[in-house]
């Protein structure tokens, strides 16, 4: 398959290699909706059990070969990586088999770098063994967030020059694999992603006004960005209920994402609350911004 084009029509068997989180099983579930056959890989110690409710099975990272054999016999060729790393896997020498020897070499030097590199590792490995890694967001667009405005809450003129320079930022940052996202209070960055995650940054966010190291009153944006060189088959910006509460916690008005680049987790109770809450969620193109 051409990466590059819409995969919206994609009705081909699909094999979920299953992190941490809610991803996997929004994938799953969306799948199954229309008729598709899923099977689920879940990563020992990172996949949410909740996956034991449809056709998987469970591995450890030292099972590679396993893992793609698996797969294979299923007669699934095609692979989408879904979900959270919470840690850098811990390999155990004695456990690996003869498909993640193979691997080791590359898997070695991916787990030395960050997030993106680890990723980027994975699909080349996987690729080598003859499948296709698949981008959720083209598979399923209807679990992205579309251009423009996608709640009843409207980004004003100034939200939107905060979107443009937190999209500089994260541009910036994005080139070292710090992470995906920062908040714009003011005309200025007050906060960056790093390994803790949206939330725990958001949280940070939160107890600067309350020690008065911000203003207040509300005011001020999330914005999340695919990172500068990143491949778009792993790791996509995604937000959820979790991300609209906290936002709504640390006094921010709303979030700057790229649109059909980010994924939506439980699109409907995400939606739900940003309308309880007053906050917005604005897709931006990443080439129509002014960045200046």
């Amino acid at each position: 398959m051409d990466n590059k084009q819409s995969k919206s029509n994609f009705t081909e068997p699909l094999a979920i290699l299953a992190g941490n989180g809610r991803l996997p099983l929004q994938i799953a579930e969306s799948l199954e909706a229309r008729s598709q056959s899923v099977f689920i890989v879940g990563i020992r110690g990172e996949a949410d059990p909740a996956i034991e409710n449809f056709p998987h099975e469970w591995c450890g990272w030292e099972q590679a070969g396993h893992i793609l054999k698996t797969i294979k016999q299923r007669n699934i060729t095609n692979i989408v990586l879904a979900g959270g790393i919470v840690g850098r896997p811990p390999l155990k020498l004695h456990k690996l088999d003869w498909g993640a020897i193979r691997t080791l070499p590359g898997l070695l030097v991916a787990l030395l770098g960050g997030d993106n590199q680890i990723l980027t590792g994975m699909i080349a490995a996987i690729e080598k063994r003859g499948f296709t890694v698949c981008n959720v967001a083209e598979i399923l667009p209807e679990m992205t967030v579309h251009a423009g405005v996608n709640t009843s809450a409207k980004p004003k003129t100034k939200q939107k020059k905060q979107i443009a320079e937190g999209y500089a930022v994260t541009q910036a940052m994005g080139q070292y694999d710090i992470g995906q996202a920062c908040v714009v209070v003011g005309n200025r960055a007050v906060a960056v992603e790093g390994v803790e995650g949206t939330d725990a940054m958001l949280s940070r966010v939160g107890e600067m006004r309350e020690i008065g190291r911000l203003p207040k009153r509300l005011g001020g944006v999330l914005v999340k960005a695919v990172k500068p060189g990143q491949d778009e088959r792993a790791d996509l910006p995604a937000i959820g209920p979790d991300t609209i509460l906290s936002v709504h916690k640390a006094g921010l008005l709303g979030i700057g994402v790229e649109a059909d680049k980010t994924l939506i987790i439980d699109k409907e109770e995400t939606l739900r609350l940003a309308h309880q809450h007053g906050v917005f969620i604005f897709g931006f193109d990443a080439k129509q911004l002014d960045v200046r």
